[in-house]
């Protein structure tokens, strides 16, 4: 017996966490929308089984290996997580889920500290290309582009790099805080700088 075919046996037993019924076609689609069910209700160990089984499905599809990539980060497994969507990366053929993509790389090198990967990859592209990709489409819908214009600022932030007096615009901290704020705030002190970053980040 394959593991396809294992793999349907026991989620129908399982019932997937009561997603599923024997009533119910279990493919790839049906697992990915199971999976992200599960992510928004902060299962994420759930979630990634999930996805793992529908990478069994069709390990050739991004939707599974960004599931996982992000079940993974939210578990504090951000090293994990950067092996997952540089996988799926390979397989991407919409805005949406490369903007998904990004996110996660992005958080994922900020978690691990990796502040110059953060700002290399990053500036890779024109973030305010992204514009309309968010919010994303099955999780985290509170996310915007502001959300990457602040892990930028974090990155220079830690790095010593607060304003135009360390680097010329666009290479610091102040300059992509600026970018998501109505009324530019003018920069005094590095922990002032932090204070307005956090009072953004936890508004």
């Amino acid at each position: 017996m394959s593991y396809k075919y294992i793999v349907i046996i026991i989620l129908i037993l399982a019932g997937c966490g009561g997603g599923f019924s024997t009533h119910d076609t279990i493919d790839y689609d049906s697992l990915i929308k199971s999976g992200w069910k599960e992510y928004n209700q902060n299962l994420f160990q759930d979630s990634y089984d999930i996805f793992c089984d529908a990478k069994e499905f069709e390990s050739e599809r991004p939707e599974a290996y960004i599931g996982c990539g992000w079940s993974l980060f939210m578990r504090q497994y951000p090293d994990s997580a950067l092996v997952e969507f540089y996988h799926g990366f390979d397989y991407i053929t919409t805005l949406d889920d490369s903007v998904d993509t990004i996110c996660g790389i992005a958080g994922s090198y900020l978690a691990l500290n990796e502040n110059n990967k953060v700002i290399k990859f990053l500036n890779a592209f024109d973030l305010e290309y992204f514009e309309n990709s968010f919010p994303l489409k099955d999780h985290d819908f509170f996310m915007d582009r502001g959300d990457l214009e602040m892990v930028l600022a974090q990155a220079y932030y830690r790095l010593g790099i607060y304003s135009g007096t360390e680097a010329s615009d666009p290479d610091n901290a102040l300059y992509h805080l600026n970018q998501v704020l109505f009324i530019p705030y003018e920069y005094t002190t590095p922990d002032e700088l932090m204070e307005k970053m956090t009072e953004y980040i936890n508004q």
